[in-house]
């Protein structure tokens, strides 16, 4: 893990959020102070889930006003019928296209070492690893092909981490 890492000097950063965030913890302080925080700047964010594009509706629709208008619109959102699907990187690639930016002027935040982190860093990407539980401070994630630039335990950390560490700017 790249703890030096600083994008300061880049023109700007935009986030994908992962499905955890807004799936498990969509009502959640920390969940809407961190939106409340990449509304502030504008900051796009896209969704790349390995779930099934049925799930990502039923999510929209469980969350509807609420989602739409506190959380902001999260587009694109990529489920697993987009080919191929992560740890790929083609999703994210996708996604920069779209949004007319570089893989490096972005930042993969996701749960998961080989899907989330492996597909971030495929792109180029800058790559997050929120870790609520610790699961991968277990000695057997020491060797892993690709590593993480940054690692958080929370949603208030990567709020944290986000606010200290980078310009961010739509």
């Amino acid at each position: 893990m790249n703890e030096n890492l600083n994008l300061k000097d880049s023109k700007h950063v935009n986030l994908k959020v992962l499905d955890f965030v807004f799936c498990y913890n969509a009502t959640s302080k920390s969940a809407e102070d961190l939106c409340g925080f990449l509304n502030s700047r504008n900051i796009r964010r896209g969704l790349i889930t390995r779930n099934v594009k049925s799930a990502v509706d039923l999510f929209h629709e469980r969350f509807g006003v609420y989602f739409y208008s506190f959380f902001y619109v999260i587009s694109p959102a990529l489920s697993r019928e987009f080919r191929p699907y992560k740890p790929d990187p083609a999703p994210l690639l996708h996604i920069c296209s779209i949004w007319g930016v570089e893989p490096n002027e972005v930042m993969m935040i996701g749960d998961s070492l080989k899907d989330d982190v492996a597909c971030g860093k495929r792109a180029g990407a800058v790559a997050c690893l929120l870790d609520e539980t610790g699961r991968y401070d277990s000695p057997k994630y020491a060797n892993v092909e690709h590593k993480p630039d940054y690692k958080v335990s929370s949603l208030a950390q990567l709020h944290s981490l986000l606010e200290s560490n980078f310009d961010l700017m739509p």
